[in-house]
C-alpha cells in the first residue's frame, strides 16, 4: 500500500499505473504543462471528473515564474490523484469517460450548440509570450536553423543520448531526463523537439510543449515554433496553436507553422480560419522586402483525404458566393475563390488521394470557376497516364473540348493522341487532329507520324496516303525531314501484302526523296517478302544487311526472318536463326522467342514450347511475354485439352504474365473445340469487359465457328447483328462464317427446293463480297478460316474456294469452271499456274464429283510439285544460308509441320484411282509420297487399306493395318461394356483420337478386312494359295485377326452392305 502511495506521488503515476484503454477516447486531450500554474483545472476537466477527483492547485507567485521554467522537464505538478483509493470499476469508468473538450470547428458540439464548452477559456502561453517583445528578422531565424543543422546538433543528440532508432521516444525522454541541467539547457533541447515531433503519442506532444516553453526567447526559431504548434494541434489545442502562430509572425516576421495550422483547419473544415491563415501568409509574402521559398500546403499535400475536403470547401465557397449580392462582390470573394481553387488543384493532382469520381468532381469545379488552364491539363493528363487511367483522361478531354474554351497545349494533345493510338480509337485520333487544326492551324509532324503509324498498323492505306500528302504539304516544301516519315507508308503496304508497292516506295527513298533507307525500312521490306511467302527475296535483303558496313541486323530483323520461317513451319531454320543471332551478340527479344515457341507448337512438340516459355521468364527480354504463352495455349486448345489450358492460365498468373485479347481468344477457342460455344460467348461478354479487354471481330469469329460446328446457325446471325450494333467491322473471317451460315440455313429451309434455289443467295452474297474486297479486311494477323497462303491472294482464295466447294456439292460444274477461271486471272502472273494447295483440293473435289478424273490427275500433279517446294527447308539464292553453320542437324526432305500438306489431296486422288481401278498406281503413289518425306494421316491409312481390301490386296492391307493402326486400338466397345470396369474411354483419350496422327482402325476398315478374311476362309478348302495366305495373315497380323474374330455382329446397315452373304 505504501509502495503504491509513493508511486502515486511521482509525476505521471496514474498514466503509468493504469493500463491504456483499447478504445479510442472521444477526447484525447491531456493536461497542459502550465495547467496547474493557471489554476484552471475546473475549466479543463469534464464536470463529472471535476466533481470526483478535483485537485487544488496552489497559486504561483509571479516571481517564481522563472524558477518554474528552470525546473527539469521531467517534473510534474505538485498535486496528484491518489488513484489507489478508488475501486477498479470506478477507475475504469473514469478512463472511459470523455468530456466535451474538442476543438474541432464545425464538429458534433457545434451542431448541438455546445461548441463553447469544448474550447479552452485560457491561454497557457499568455504570460510567457508577453514578457519579451524583442524580435529578430526571419532571415536570421532561418540562418540559425540552418547553422544548427550544419553544426551537427542532431548527430550530437543521438550520440549524447546513445540512440540508434528514430522512433524510441520513451527511451529518448528517459535518457534526456537523466542529463544535467546545463546540458538540457544547452544543445539538446531543440534536437529533442525535432525527434519527438514525428511521434503520434499525446504524451510526446505534451513533452514537446514543455521543451518549447523551457527555451529562451532568443532560441525560439521558426522550426521550434513549428514543432510546438504541431504539438498543440495534436492535443486539439487550437487556441494555443493559433496564438503561437501569431507570436511567430510578430516576433520572427516569419509564418512559422502555417503549413501545420492550415492542414489542421482544412481537415477539420474550419474554412474561415483556414482562409485567414492563407490570406495572412500571402499578404506577408507579397511584401517587397520578402523573398520567401515556403510551401504552406506542404502538410496538406500529404493528406489522403484532401479530395473530399476540397469538394466540401468548394461547396462552402459556392454557398458564400450565392449569398452575396452582385452589387456587394468584393476582392474578398475573389480571394476566397483563389484560395479554394488552389486547394482543389492540389487535390486534383494528388496521386495518393486519387479517386475517379472525386477527380471528375474536382475538375468540374475548376471548370465552373474558370480555373481549368492548359497547364493544368498537361499536369492531370500526365498524372492519369501514370496511374493508367487512360479512359478517364480521354473522357475529361472530350468533356473539355465540347465547350471549346480550353486551348490544349501541344504536349497534352500528343499524350492524348498516343492513348488513342494505343487503344486503336479512330474517333479519338480524328478529334485530336481537329483540335490541332482548330488551335494551331495544323498538326505537328509528331502527330502526323503517330497517326500514320496507327493507321498503317490497321492496314488503312487510303488514310495513310492522305495523311502523308498533308505532311508533305505542311511546310509547302514537299520535303521530308527524315526517312521515318515515309516508313508508315511502307508499313501499310507490307501489312496488306502488296509487295510491288513496297518495292517501289523503297526505291523512291533514294531516287525521289534523296534519303537513305534506315534499318526499319529494311525490316519492313523483309517483312513484305515474308507476307507473300517470297523466302528468296527475304534472304536476299538479309544478306545485303549482313554485308552493309553502316547497318547491321537487330533483334527485329532476326525476329522478322524467324517469323517467315515459322510461317513455313521450318523449325530447324528458326532454331538456326536464333543461334546465329546469339553468335552476333544480338539481344534476344520476346518476338524471337515467340517464333521458337510457335514453330515447336506447330510441329506438335508442346512440351518443348512450354519449356521455352519457362526459360523466357528468367531472361531479360524486350517486349511482352504474353504472346509465347498464348501460342502454347492455342496448341492445347486445338488438341481439346482443357486441363492443360487451365493449367497454363494459372501459370501465367503466378509468373506475372498479363493476359491480352489473344489469351482470351485462346480460351474461347478451347471451349469451341469441345463444343461449348455458349461458354466461349460468356467469356467474350462477361469476362473480357471487366478485364478491360474489348471484343474484336476475331473473338466473334471464334464463337461463330463454334456455333456453326454445332449446327446452331441462327446464333451466327445473332452475333452478326450484335457486331453491327456495336459498330464492329466485319472481317474476312466473320464474312466467311456468315456466308457458310447462309448456305446451311438455305439448305435447311429449302430442303425440297431445287439446287439453284438453295445456292442462289449464297452465290449472290459471294459476288457482293468479292466486289467489295478490301485487303484491309484480311491484314489483321489474327484470322480464322484463312489457310496459310500468301497475304496478297488470301482474301480471294478464301471465298472462291468455299463457293467452288458449295457449287461442286450441287453439281454446278459449269459455274465452278467460270469462277475458277476468274479467280485464276485475278492472281499475280507468277502464281497463275500454281494455285494454292487449298484451292487445288477444293477443285479436285468438284472435279471428282463431276467424274473428270483427268483434271483430278492434273490437280494432283500441280499440288505435289507445289507441296514439295513449300515443304523443303528454306535457303537463300546462293544455296546456303548465313545460319547454316550454327544449325546442328541435317535438314529433312520435308519440314515436319508440312508433311501432312497433301493428306486431303491424297484422299481425293485415291478415290479417283480406286474408281478407275488403278490399284497399282495408287500403291505407287503412296510409296512415292512416303519416300519424298510426306506422311499419311489416320484417315489416309484407313482409306488406303479399305481400297486394298476391296481390290483383294489382302496381304498388303492386313500388314499395313497391323503395322500402323493397331498400336492404339482400344478394342470393341461392346466387349468393354460387358467388363466390370468402367467402359467409357477417358476424356483425354477421346480428345486425342481426333488428332490426325492418332492412328487407329475405323469400323468400316475392319469390316472390309473382315470380308477379305471370310473370303479367304471360304476359299482355303479348295485353294492352297488361299490357305497359305490365310495362315500367313494369322501369323504376321495377329491383332488384326483377333479384332476380326472377336467382332460381334450387330446387323447394321454398314455391316449388311459390306458383309453381305457372310
Amino acid at each position: 500500500m505504501l509502495e503504491r502511495t509513493a508511486g502515486c506521488l511521482e509525476s505521471g503515476s496514474l498514466r503509468r499505473l493504469l493500463p491504456a484503454s483499447k478504445k479510442v477516447m472521444k477526447s484525447r486531450r491531456t493536461l497542459h504543462s502550465s495547467f496547474w500554474s493557471h489554476g484552471a483545472s475546473d475549466l479543463e476537466m469534464s464536470p463529472l471528473w471535476t466533481a470526483l477527483v478535483q485537485v487544488a492547485a496552489p497559486a504561483e507567485p509571479q516571481g517564481e515564474r522563472d524558477v518554474q521554467q528552470q525546473r527539469p522537464a521531467a517534473m510534474g505538478p505538485t498535486g496528484m490523484l491518489l488513484d489507489f483509493l478508488y475501486p477498479a470499476g470506478t477507475l475504469n469508468f473514469l478512463r472511459q469517460y470523455s468530456g466535451w473538450g474538442v476543438d474541432r470547428a464545425g464538429g458534433r458540439l457545434a451542431r448541438n450548440g455546445l461548441e463553447k464548452l469544448g474550447h479552452r477559456q485560457y491561454t497557457s502561453s499568455a504570460q510567457g509570450t508577453s514578457s519579451n517583445t524583442t524580435g529578430f528578422p526571419w532571415e536570421a531565424a532561418m540562418a540559425e536553423d540552418n547553422a544548427e543543422a550544419e553544426s551537427g546538433r542532431v548527430a550530437l543528440f543521438y550520440e549524447k543520448l546513445g540512440l540508434t532508432k528514430d522512433y524510441d521516444f520513451e527511451e529518448a525522454w528517459r535518457r534526456y531526463s537523466l542529463l544535467a541541467d546545463d546540458e538540457q539547457h544547452g544543445l539538446l533541447r531543440k534536437p529533442l523537439m525535432l525527434y519527438l515531433s514525428t511521434s503520434e503519442r499525446l504524451v510526446d506532444a505534451e513533452r514537446t510543449i514543455q521543451l518549447f516553453e523551457a527555451l529562451e526567447q532568443q532560441r525560439r526559431t521558426p522550426a521550434a515554433y513549428r514543432h510546438a504548434i504541431r504539438a498543440h494541434l495534436k492535443m486539439r489545442n487550437l487556441a494555443d496553436a493559433m496564438t503561437l502562430h501569431s507570436v511567430a509572425f510578430e516576433k520572427l516576421k516569419f509564418p512559422a507553422g502555417s503549413e501545420e495550422l492550415l492542414a489542421y483547419l482544412v481537415k477539420n473544415s474550419s474554412w474561415s480560419r483556414a482562409f485567414s491563415v492563407w490570406k495572412d501568409f500571402n499578404i506577408f509574402r507579397a511584401q517587397p522586402s520578402v523573398q520567401l521559398s515556403y510551401n504552406i500546403f506542404e502538410i496538406l499535400d500529404k493528406d489522403p483525404t484532401i479530395g473530399s475536403q476540397a469538394i466540401e470547401l468548394a461547396g462552402y465557397v459556392n454557398r458564400r458566393i450565392e449569398n452575396i449580392s452582385p452589387d456587394t462582390v468584393s476582392d474578398e470573394s475573389a480571394d476566397l475563390i483563389k484560395f479554394a481553387s488552389g486547394i482543389v488543384r492540389r487535390a486534383l493532382r494528388s496521386t495518393q488521394a486519387f479517386n475517379p469520381a472525386r477527380f471528375t468532381s474536382l475538375l468540374t469545379i475548376l471548370h465552373d470557376w474558370k480555373f481549368a488552364t492548359p497547364a493544368l491539363y498537361d499536369q492531370v493528363t500526365s498524372m492519369l497516364i501514370g496511374l493508367q487511367e487512360t479512359k478517364l483522361a480521354i473522357k475529361c478531354y472530350r468533356r473539355a473540348r465540347f465547350s471549346k474554351e480550353i486551348l490544349f497545349s501541344r504536349k497534352t494533345l500528343h499524350m492524348l493522341l498516343k492513348i488513342c493510338c494505343d487503344s486503336h480509337s479512330i474517333l479519338g485520333m480524328q478529334q485530336i487532329l481537329d483540335d490541332f487544326f482548330r488551335i494551331y492551324s495544323r498538326p505537328t509532324r509528331t502527330a502526323y507520324r503517330m497517326c500514320m503509324n496507327e493507321f498503317a498498323a490497321q492496314g488503312d492505306a487510303q488514310t495513310v496516303h492522305a495523311l502523308f500528302d498533308q505532311l508533305r504539304e505542311r511546310d509547302q516544301g514537299n520535303e521530308l525531314q527524315n526517312v521515318s516519315e515515309l516508313t508508315p507508308v511502307l508499313h501499310v503496304h507490307a501489312k496488306r501484302g502488296e509487295i510491288k508497292e513496297v518495292i517501289t516506295l523503297f526505291n523512291q527513298i533514294r531516287d525521289v526523296y534523296g534519303l537513305q533507307p534506315d534499318l526499319r525500312c529494311w525490316n519492313i521490306l523483309i517483312n513484305a517478302y515474308g507476307k507473300v511467302h517470297d523466302v528468296d527475296g527475304a534472304y536476299a535483303c538479309f544478306e545485303q544487311l549482313l554485308s552493309d558496313e553502316n547497318l547491321q541486323p537487330d533483334d527485329y530483323t532476326f525476329g522478322t526472318l524467324m517469323g517467315i520461317c515459322t510461317a513455313r513451319a521450318d523449325v530447324d531454320r528458326v532454331v538456326g536463326l536464333y543461334l546465329f543471332a546469339q553468335e552476333r551478340n544480338v539481344k534476344t527479344s520476346a518476338a524471337m522467342l515467340d517464333c521458337l515457341v510457335l514453330s515447336h507448337a506447330q510441329a506438335g512438340d508442346l512440351q518443348k514450347a512450354e519449356t521455352i516459355c519457362e526459360d523466357g521468364l528468367k531472361m531479360e527480354l524486350k517486349g511482352s511475354r504474353t504472346r509465347m504463352w498464348n501460342h502454347v495455349i492455342v496448341g492445347h486448345a486445338l488438341n481439346r485439352d482443357l486441363v492443360s489450358v487451365n493449367r497454363l492460365l494459372q501459370r501465367m498468373s503466378e509468373a506475372g504474365v498479363d493476359y491480352d485479347k489473344y489469351t482470351y481468344s485462346a480460351l474461347m477457342q478451347s471451349l469451341a473445340m469441345v463444343k461449348q460455344p455458349d461458354r466461349a460467348y460468356a467469356v467474350m461478354t462477361d469476362v473480357m469487359p471487366p478485364a478491360g479487354i474489348q471484343a474484336t471481330s476475331f473473338h466473334y469469329a471464334i464463337v461463330m465457328g463454334g456455333y456453326l460446328a454445332n449446327g446452331e446457325v441462327s446464333k451466327v446471325f445473332k452475333l452478326q447483328r450484335r457486331m453491327e450494333k456495336r459498330n464492329i467491322k466485319l472481317s474476312a473471317s466473320t464474312k466467311l462464317l456468315v456466308l457458310k451460315a447462309t448456305v446451311a440455313e438455305d439448305e435447311k429451309l429449302l430442303e425440297n427446293g431445287t439446287n439453284e434455289e438453295k445456292f442462289s443467295r449464297a452465290l449472290e452474297m459471294f459476288q457482293e463480297i468479292i466486289a467489295s474486297a478490301d485487303p484491309q479486311d484480311i491484314s489483321d494477323p489474327a484470322r480464322k478460316g484463312v489457310s496459310r497462303v500468301p497475304l496478297d491472294i488470301a482474301y480471294s482464295t478464301t471465298f472462291n474456294r468455299y463457293i467452288i466447294y458449295v457449287l461442286g456439292q450441287y453439281a454446278e460444274f459449269s459455274t465452278v469452271d467460270n469462277i475458277y477461271e476468274a479467280y485464276r486471272k485475278s492472281l499475280p502472273a507468277s502464281q497463275r499456274d500454281k494455285a494454292p494447295l487449298d484451292m487445288m483440293w477444293t477443285l479436285m473435289g468438284a472435279k471428282l464429283e463431276q467424274g473428270d478424273h483427268e483434271t483430278v490427275q492434273k490437280c494432283w500433279e500441280i499440288s505435289l510439285t507445289q507441296a514439295k517446294e513449300l515443304g523443303k527447308p528454306a535457303e537463300s539464292a546462293s544455296g546456303h544460308s548465313p545460319e547454316d553453320r550454327p544449325m546442328q542437324s541435317e535438314p529433312q526432305k520435308i519440314i515436319p509441320a508440312r508433311q501432312l500438306d497433301l493428306a486431303r489431296h491424297l484422299g481425293l486422288y485415291m478415290r479417283s484411282l480406286h474408281t478407275q481401278r488403278k490399284t497399282d498406281e495408287m500403291i505407287a503413289t503412296v510409296d512415292g509420297l512416303l519416300n519424298d518425306g510426306f506422311a499419311l494421316d489416320s484417315h489416309n491409312w484407313n482409306t488406303y487399306i479399305e481400297f486394298l481390301a476391296i481390290r483383294h490386296k489382302y496381304q498388303l492391307g492386313f500388314r499395313l493395318c497391323e503395322t500402323y493402326l493397331m498400336d492404339q486400338w482400344t478394342g470393341w466397345a461392346r466387349i468393354r461394356w460387358t467388363l466390370p470396369e468402367r467402359n467409357r474411354l477417358s476424356t483425354e483419350l477421346r480428345a486425342t483420337r481426333q488428332l490426325p496422327m492418332h492412328f487407329r482402325p475405323k469400323y468400316i476398315t475392319l469390316l472390309h478386312l473382315a470380308r477379305g478374311y471370310l473370303e479367304l476362309q471360304s476359299m482355303a478348302a479348295e485353294s492352297p494359295y488361299s490357305e497359305s495366305l490365310l495362315n500367313n495373315l494369322e501369323r504376321e497380323c495377329p491383332r488384326v485377326v483377333r479384332a476380326i474374330t472377336t467382332m460381334q455382329r450387330v446387323d447394321d446397315h454398314l455391316e449388311r452392305t459390306i458383309l453381305r452373304g457372310y
